[in-house]
């Protein structure tokens, strides 16, 4: 019995001493992740809500879809469209987003519309806390691609709106057409 405890209590000094000279030997940058090195993580987008646009497709033109809530959806299938069953619109055009509250932002990852019709070419964003006074985040020029798309902000904001903001689209029409867009952290 008395070599079982002596086996017991050796055991346990080596685990320890073992356990000691591993976490020693760890340098802080290997425990704690770099953020810059971190993947982006999309921001939960439910109870969000597009409050203002400047014009979508809600004559049934687009079928089932076309409207400006579809860039909130999660389904790359959906798209918003600009008006052109019985209307013509002209840019810019904008959809208006309002998150429920702050959250800080690094940037947008954006999904063309995937038939790559009136897939959008330049864009601005902007973004308020009050939905009065708003900070252009600058203009992004887009690749035509079914692919994601990173608009990666320079800094991180913080923000409750976010205004998506059509300057040009590919086909030079005054159409545009988008699947998703969403902020990430």
């Amino acid at each position: 019995m008395k070599t079982l405890n002596k086996i017991k209590k050796l055991t346990t000094v080596t685990f320890l001493t073992c356990f000691i000279l591993i976490v020693a030997s760890c340098s802080l940058d290997v425990v704690t992740p770099d953020p810059d090195k971190l993947p982006a993580v999309p921001l939960d987008r439910a109870g969000w809500e597009v409050i203002d646009y400047s014009s979508q497709e809600d004559q049934g033109g687009e079928g089932d879809t076309g409207r400006c809530a579809d860039i909130l959806d999660g389904n790359a299938d959906t798209f918003w469209h600009t008006c052109w069953a019985g209307c013509t619109p002209t840019p810019p055009h904008y959809i208006v987003v309002d998150m429920q509250q702050e959250f800080e932002v690094n940037g947008f990852f954006l999904l063309q519309r995937q038939s790559l019709s009136r897939n959008i070419e330049t864009c601005e964003i902007q973004v308020s806390n009050d939905n009065v006074n708003w900070e252009s985040l600058g203009d992004f020029t887009l690749e035509k691609v079914k692919d994601q798309q990173d608009l990666a902000l320079p800094e991180t904001k913080s923000f409750r709106y976010f205004k998506f903001m059509v300057k040009t689209v590919f086909d030079g029409s005054d159409n545009a057409a988008l699947a998703e867009l969403s902020p990430y952290f």
